[in-house]
């Protein structure tokens, strides 16, 4: 449900246990097509088995060193890179494997159940309307593709006429976020449209197509306009 550069999205360090250790333990029957996952709410909403077994799918019980906060999940919830967080169900109760295609709260009005994150890019500094003086200026974002990490940002001052590369961050872990930033070197006064865009680990570009969040997330270009003083 996330706007183009909305607000609804961060980051957090999350420990837990390998759900992919859990369905082994447990033992997967060959009939198995979806894990199923219910919350105490009554919510539920499920994703494959063969995404599950990857390995990196976690039940996890701490956020950021610290047990679950009631509003993250407590006691444990889903932590499924790369997908919505539609599907990291929250305030688990219930595991379950079924030989079908199972069809979760906003599958069943429509949504995707794939769910899988699309390339984005956010700018951060400068602000919509801002106005700025006439030297040099580090415009600072961040951006986030899921499971296949940042390869590139390219940043544009002219309103998408070109592009340049920015400067990438360390990133925290191959599933989190990337900050990046483009020193502006000497803008002349005047008024500008600042664009960001995002270019995958696989090689693909940002969308620049603006969708609605439904049905399979938003996509689409943030632009920032902002004025450099005379």
């Amino acid at each position: 449900g996330n706007g183009v550069a909305g607000e609804a999205i961060g980051t957090a360090e999350w420990e837990g246990v390998s759900l992919k250790t859990l369905l082994d333990e447990a033992g997967v029957s060959s009939q198995a097509y979806d894990v199923v996952f219910r919350a105490a709410d009554g919510y539920s909403d499920s994703f494959t088995v063969e995404r599950a077994m990857a390995g990196d799918v976690l039940v996890a019980h701490t956020m950021n060193g610290v047990p679950l906060p009631p509003g993250h999940g407590f006691p444990a919830r889903i932590i499924v890179p790369g997908i919505y967080g539609m599907k990291n169900v929250q305030w688990l109760t219930e595991i379950e494997l079924v030989p079908h295609d199972y069809k979760g709260y906003y599958q069943k009005k429509g949504w995707s159940d794939d769910a899988t994150v699309k390339t984005m890019s956010w700018i951060n500094d400068p602000l919509e309307g801002d106005v700025l003086p006439p030297r040099d200026f580090v415009i600072k974002g961040f951006a986030f593709a899921g499971t296949r990490g940042i390869r590139m940002v390219q940043v544009s001052t002219d309103g998408g006429q070109s592009w340049e590369p920015a400067k990438l961050e360390p990133a925290l872990s191959p599933y989190s976020w990337v900050f990046w930033s483009y020193r502006w070197e000497s803008p002349r006064p005047g008024g500008y449209g600042i664009l960001a865009r995002a270019i995958d680990g696989t090689g693909d570009v940002q969308s620049a197509i603006d969708q609605d969040p439904y049905p399979s997330g938003t996509s689409g270009i943030q632009e920032v306009l902002v004025t450099v003083e005379g």
